[in-house]
């Protein structure tokens, strides 16, 4: 029994064991792993009772616990002659799984039927044909089964094929390929032919190889001094010796074979570099300086350089060098702008170059002059960016010309306009300016479009007033008010943000600060700047007489000034014989007058009852403030949104006039 344990647990092949009968075979050499058993021999070990079923019961193998623990390696103590019994099933199981576990793993399928360990074409080139001959090292990875390793196209014919026992050359599916049954390397070698076509003098043979990877290509033709190009090529290296031009090129994988020769051209010595040059010059004056833009275009023949030159004028201070391909620049010693290019340059290069250099009265207009060319000619243009006159005469080897025939380019370098313009063709010249300046006159920095005031007049004499002025501003911090007396401020708004304004105290201007126009082209464009003000005269105004209201006397002028009061309803307001009662600086309109207003807040149609509402809701907020202040109940005073309107305007306004109307009026109650 213990021999036959042994057995199924090193995965030995037990043959007999089931059969009725067998006879004594001699054992198999060692290291087979298998033992043959006569069958009275495995009874006889085993106790196995032939009579019986499988699975009936008493149907055991006995296994002596000597045995047990002989194969487990292991001593229990005082166990004395045990016996371990097995049912046949599970001996039968036991045999199967030794035996499987010591069956060999299948082995992992290879990831590709083979692979191309290297790859080389070798080409003999000639005008009548190409000979081509292919050397290939194939390592097969699939054991089992015919492969098929297609090597060339179809296309190409091949002479002669040099391969390995048990291996064959085979045509199909539009290439030629090679049929083994045998595994591991495989050494290829296959001569073929490709015709050669001629087109302009220039030969040319090329075919797709089918093999995967990468390839070396080795031609050789049968001309010396030839210019071999291999398409695709990553590396390429030509020697011309004895009669004959090889060439060697690496291919990348997927790439076909593309190879063109045709009789090199003979080396010419390179000629000396020319340069031609020419230049657009704008000069602009300004307080003090002069300020030029200057663009140089260089035309570069015959050789490639990587510096050019400039002779920067006397005096003057190169600021900025931009173009293409531009590195680095200095100014050296002798006053040479030196350009270095990020590599070597041939044909056309452009370089933009700022400078700026001192004015006085009379000086030549700054040119930079490109150096070390054949020929240079350009045109200036002279603009001004102060109050300055400027005139040009006795000007030395440049011609003055109409500005209209400046190029494009110089009239782009500017918003201003060109006033004089020169052309030159030559090496040497000099244009003479003579720059006179003139004193500034203070021109309009802050203009009111138009200003809307709703004038809400109780009959106590208490008068509340909206102001919306459309404002143009440039450079003023304020817009300077003058309010007129027992008036009080309530609110202040410009661009729609709530300000603190200032008083000054040389002249009782109030101070409300103004932001810059945006500007959109040449205009700027307005803002509104609102106030409400409230005046509360000293005594109550008797119910018959003439009322006055003044408006604010501002310090900017104002193209269009409109008043729309409310007067209470229960008035009369007019004069001796029934002439209308209003007098004074403004006049009384039927409706506004249309004037175009500049882009920006247009105050003259805004929402009157939407205003009177909030001007009522500010009025009650205040009066209410107060009264809880003074510890008394707050009254309910109405504005007179709904009393008699009035429209009054006045077309330009200058700084400081005395805007005002007189309204002569009867009938108003008498404040409670």
């Amino acid at each position: 029994m213990r021999q036959i344990l042994r057995i199924a647990l090193a995965a030995a092949t037990v043959t007999g064991v089931l059969a009725p009968a067998a006879t004594a075979q001699p054992a198999a050499p060692v290291g087979k792993g298998q033992v043959i058993l006569s069958w009275d021999e495995f009874v006889k070990i085993t106790g196995y009772d032939p009579a019986k079923k499988p699975g009936e019961q008493g149907q055991m193998i006995t296994v002596p616990w000597a045995e047990v623990e002989s194969l487990l390696g292991v001593k229990v103590e005082k166990i004395g002659k045990a016996t371990v019994d097995l049912p046949w099933q599970d001996f039968k199981k036991l045999l199967e799984w030794s035996v499987n576990r010591k069956a060999p793993k299948p082995e992992a399928p290879p990831p590709a039927d083979y692979i191309v360990t290297s790859a080389n074409y070798a080409g003999a080139l000639s005008a009548d044909g190409a000979r081509w001959t292919l050397t290939a090292k194939i390592q097969v990875l699939r054991k089992d089964g015919w492969k098929r390793i297609p090597i060339l196209p179809a296309a190409v014919a091949v002479t002669k094929a040099t391969l390995p026992p048990n291996a064959f050359l085979n045509a199909a599916d539009g290439n030629y390929e090679i049929l083994t049954e045998q595994p591991g390397a495989l050494d290829v070698t296959v001569e073929f032919s490709v015709a050669v076509s001629e087109s302009a003098g220039i030969n040319r043979v090329s075919f797709q190889p089918v093999l995967p990877g990468a390839s070396v290509v080795d031609v050789k033709v049968d001309r010396e001094n030839v210019d071999v190009k291999v398409a695709a090529a990553q590396s390429l290296a030509v020697k011309s010796d004895k009669g004959v031009t090889a060439a060697a090129a690496a291919l990348p994988g997927g790439t076909g074979v593309d190879v063109s020769w045709e009789r090199a051209l003979p080396k010419v010595a390179k000629a000396p570099t020319k340069l031609y040059a020419e230049t657009r010059t704008l000069v602009s004056v300004a307080e003090g300086v002069l300020l030029g833009q200057e663009t140089v275009h260089f035309n570069i023949l015959h050789s490639p350089v990587r510096e050019l030159k400039l002779q920067v004028p006397a005096g003057a201070s190169v600021l900025e060098v931009i173009g293409a391909g531009v590195q680095d620049w200095r100014v050296d010693d002798k006053g040479a702008l030196v350009v270095v290019l990020g590599k070597e340059t041939i044909g056309s290069c452009s370089l933009r170059v700022a400078f700026e250099s001192p004015a006085d009265d009379a000086v030549d207009a700054p040119v930079l002059r490109a150096l070390d060319v054949q020929r240079e000619k350009g045109y200036v243009g002279v603009a001004a960016l102060a109050n300055v006159e400027i005139s040009s005469a006795g000007a030395a080897g440049a011609t003055r010309i109409d500005v209209r025939q400046l190029p494009a380019d110089i009239a782009a370098m500017t918003n201003q306009p060109i006033l004089l313009a020169f052309r030159y063709v030559t090496d040497d010249f000099t244009v003479p300016l003579a720059i006179k300046k003139h004193q500034a006159v203070a021109a309009l920095v802050t203009v009111i479009d138009s200003a809307l005031f709703r004038v809400m007049q109780l009959n106590d004499g208490r008068r509340m007033t909206k102001a919306v002025y459309s404002v143009r501003n440039n450079r003023n911090q304020f817009l300077r008010l003058k309010i007129p007396k027992e008036t009080e401020i309530w609110s202040v708004t410009v661009a729609g943000k709530t300000v603190s304004v200032a008083r000054d105290e040389a002249d009782g201007s109030i101070l409300t600060p103004l932001v810059r126009s945006s500007s959109a082209s040449a205009d700027l464009a307005s803002f509104p700047v609102e106030l409400v003000y409230v005046r509360t005269p000293a005594e109550a105004v008797p119910p018959a007489g003439v009322n006055r209201v003044e408006l604010p006397v501002c310090a900017v002028p104002a193209l269009h000034v409109m008043v729309e009061a409310y007067l209470p309803a229960e008035g009369t307001y007019t004069g001796g014989w029934n002439k209308p009662g209003f007098t004074g600086a403004l006049k009384l309109v039927d409706e506004f007058t249309s004037l175009s207003a500049a882009r920006g807040a247009v105050v003259v149609h805004t929402d009157a009852a939407k205003d009177v509402a909030g001007m009522q809701q500010q009025f009650d907020q205040r009066a209410d403030a107060q009264a809880v202040e003074a510890g008394a109940t707050p009254i309910r005073v109405s504005l007179p949104i709904n009393g008699k309107r009035f429209l009054l305007e006045k077309i330009l306004a200058l700084p400081g006039d005395h805007l005002y109307f007189d309204v002569a009026y009867r009938g108003w109650k008498p404040a409670t």
